[in-house]
């Protein structure tokens, strides 16, 4: 039986998960990018999403398409089919040109049962959990709300993780589908209010920065249940630090290099 994302968190493996896929090598966020991630030994795909004007849950990082894309503007004003339209690849490569951004349905039926992927809500979040949040954001709501459809639909939900630097899309993901996990991506260098929040709130995995990958922050989210995730832009190095300091998941866009450095390890 294929193991659920839950499932494995449960077992505390370490995971090699692959930043907006293979990110180094394929332009971020593209069939192609997650293609090579699974070729160069990923664990999981780590991948971004915002509703188009018409309501499809597209994989895009930023809100406007401009940096990654020959088109200019806000995602959130674009029909599917515009966004369908453009370039995602010429501006990585001109081996890359003519790839198009995906639709997180793509994405589900393609990779959900090869490996587990981490999906990261980025339209309508306001940081912070519970400070500085007054009100759910319309947008961040919605986006959840369609993904959790996309993802049951794919029949793809126990493969996933749902993230986010907000409470907003986190909340509502808990609301309507209790048994898929989430992240809260934190910005603080004390981790200690966060991981509590988290853990009070049913918060899975906790993904502080680089910067806050301290031995004190991850004992403390390990001592509240929580399961650590951590990005990185270093070198073997900075990986091979933050795997023995206990980081249950290195996410990066070198899968093969984490990879290497973990077996080089024995954590993987």
């Amino acid at each position: 039986m294929t193991p659920t994302f839950r499932d494995v968190l449960q077992t505390r493996r370490f995971l090699v998960v692959a930043h907006r896929g293979a990110s180094a090598y394929a332009p971020e966020n593209t069939l192609e990018a997650f293609e090579l991630a699974c070729t160069l030994g990923a664990d999981v795909i780590e991948l971004d999403v915002h509703l188009t004007h018409d309501g499809e849950v597209v994989v895009m990082h930023d809100d406007g398409v401009d940096r990654t894309t020959d088109g200019r503007g806000e995602i959130r004003t674009k029909t599917t089919a515009e966004i369908r339209g453009l370039d995602a690849g010429a501006w990585f490569g001109e081996q890359f040109r003519g790839v198009r951004v995906p639709l997180l349905s793509e994405v589900l039926e393609r990779f959900a049962p090869r490996v587990l992927i981490d999906i990261e809500l980025k339209a309508g979040v306001t940081v912070g959990w519970p400070s500085g949040v007054s009100e759910y954001t319309e947008v961040s709501t919605a986006l959840a709300t369609r993904l959790i459809e996309v993802t049951q639909r794919a029949g793809a939900a126990g493969r996933v993780i749902v993230s986010s630097a907000g409470i907003h899309g986190l909340t509502r993901v808990r609301e309507i589908a209790p048994d898929i996990p989430v992240q809260w991506s934190v910005y603080t260098l004390d981790i200690a209010a966060e991981a509590a929040a988290a853990a009070d709130a049913g918060v899975d995995v906790i993904s502080p920065q680089d910067y806050a990958a301290t031995d004190a922050n991850l004992a403390r989210a390990h001592s509240r249940g929580l399961a650590v995730h951590i990005y990185t832009r270093g070198e073997d190095e900075r990986m091979a630090k933050l795997i023995d300091m206990g980081t249950d998941a290195v996410k990066t866009g070198r899968p093969d290099v984490l990879r290497a450095v973990a077996v080089r390890l024995g954590r993987a």
